[in-house]
């Protein structure tokens, strides 16, 4: 009964590639620190030792009744593992079933010490399965202190601190893990293979994901079936192809050959959409997704990619659903958040657009994709009367360009509408004036004709007066 770390493996389906470059660095963190440290090698080789005496020595003559227990050992141990294969083919186990069980082995650890350490190792999968991680981590423990070169535990131990943020400590655990048991532990691999590619794609190290790769290679030449290495090894050969294209055959390769070996494992179909992508077959793609999280209800990183392609294609509706089931099971899901508030804003629901752009500047104040949104909204879709939505538009586009991590493309649409709200509010200003000298003339034209007007009056009565006068002045005619 081993345990990978597919989980894990999940959240690389989202990948960045071109990431800063610098030298190989391995920093350990303060969670790093806290998390304890593997056993030494001098112990697990000692607990090693102690088994090959015990394997080479001369088998003890047992007694009737010695015989029997340890065949009753045998027997409980067989029977608890029956019974937990019988419940993984029901479905997904429930937290009350993987607990039960979890109890039976630990029962069976308490009074069966030639399997002490197996029945430790399952309890703690099932506790695990069970959400309950610091029992996990509990029972891992006991697994080694029944035998400290016990393989799976120690690297389970790995999966718990790496889970916990830990991750150099839990690069420990792996490769110690990998010594103690190098022809058993194929999960220890993949999660090395793990930390490997991410420490490779953060520090833009191709040579990191040539060592990723071997890793891989020796999970699957332990187990031919692990769907987490065959997944991320097809996520790597994915990442690699942004530098050379021949990776995305072999990346397909694996997927086909993935797909044969288990066609229900959602997070092949997340990357064969990657995959698709790339390739610009984005129908394709989006049925991949969808398939994954047909698979997978949890499978966050294939909703944010529905939801990404449903934004680019202008299925706004659909997008906000993919968005929101995103954010039903990680309510501070960041890019979730930010792709939710676009969706609201293709259908032009404003008011829920803006709060999901806040909602996403508070949780990171550093993001800076969030200023650049809001700046489109108050350009485009808050317009007032006296234009003062322009303004504050204006205040978001400079945030984002000093931000100094956005994207080139946008920085540069960001300038321009920048200088197009300074072009626009300068043309009003113009218009301004010039409706100021419009008016003005008006007034003076006015003024003239009244005063021609007035002229014209004074000239009419003149005229008259002049003509009563002259009447006044011609002779009478005689009677």
């Amino acid at each position: 009964m081993r345990k990978t770390i597919e989980t894990m493996l999940l959240a690389l389906a989202l990948v960045s590639v071109g990431c800063a470059g610098g030298e190989k660095k391995e920093t350990k963190t303060a969670a790093d620190e806290a998390a304890p440290p593997p056993p030494s090698d001098e112990k697990i080789q000692a607990a090693k030792q102690q088994q090959e005496i015990q394997q080479q020595a001369k088998p003890k003559a047992l007694t009737k009744e010695e015989k029997k227990k340890k065949q009753l050992d045998r027997a409980d141990f067989d029977a608890a593992v029956t019974k937990w294969e019988a419940a993984k083919k029901e479905g997904k186990m429930k937290a009350e079933t993987a607990r039960d069980l979890a109890s039976k082995f630990k029962s069976i650890a308490g009074s069966h010490p030639d399997v002490a350490a197996q029945a430790h190792y399952n309890a703690g999968v099932l506790m695990d399965q069970a959400g309950d991680a610091k029992g996990a981590e509990s029972e891992f423990n006991e697994s080694l202190a029944a035998n400290p070169a016990y393989g799976p535990a120690i690297a389970s131990l790995g999966e718990v601190y790496y889970r916990s943020g830990s991750p150099q400590r839990a690069k420990e655990w792996f490769e110690k893990a990998i010594n103690a048991d190098p022809t058993h532990v194929s999960s220890a691999y993949n999660n090395l293979a793990l930390i490997l590619f991410q420490e490779a794609k953060d520090q833009n190290n191709p040579a990191g994901y040539k060592e990723a790769v071997a890793k891989l290679r020796r999970a699957l030449a332990i187990d031919n079936n692990s769907m987490p290495a065959y997944a991320l090894l097809a996520l790597i050969y994915y990442t690699s192809a942004e530098n050379d294209r021949s990776k995305l055959a072999l990346a397909e390769v694996v997927v086909k050959q993935a797909k044969e070996t288990d066609d229900k494992y959602a997070p092949i179909y997340n990357t064969n959409g990657l995959i698709l992508l790339r390739k610009k077959l984005v129908t394709g793609a989006l049925k991949e997704f969808e398939k994954a999280v047909e698979l997978d209800k949890n499978f966050v990183e294939a909703y944010l990619n529905i939801g990404a392609i449903s934004l680019s294609t202008r299925q706004y509706e659909k997008a906000a659903t993919a968005f929101q089931s995103v954010l039903g099971l990680q309510p501070n899901n960041v890019d979730a958040t930010i792709g939710l508030g676009v969706a609201f804003r293709g259908q032009k629901k404003i008011e829920e657009a803006e709060k999901s752009y806040q909602k996403a500047k508070s949780l990171d104040p550093k993001n800076c994709a969030v200023p650049y949104d809001l700046g489109l909204l108050y350009q485009d879709y808050k317009n007032v009367a006296d234009n003062s939505n322009l303004r504050e538009a204006q205040k978001f586009y400079n945030e984002f360009v000093s931000c100094g991590k956005g994207d080139q493309k946008k920085v540069a649409d960001a300038q321009r509408r920048i200088k197009d709200i300074d072009d626009t509010f300068a043309a009003l200003e113009q218009q301004k004036k010039m409706e100021a000298e419009v008016k003005e003339q008006q007034a003076e034209m006015e003024k003239q004709q009244k005063a021609m007007e007035a002229q014209q009056k004074e000239q009419e009565a003149a005229a008259k007066a002049a003509e009563g006068a002259k009447k006044e002045e011609a002779p009478k005619p005689k009677k």
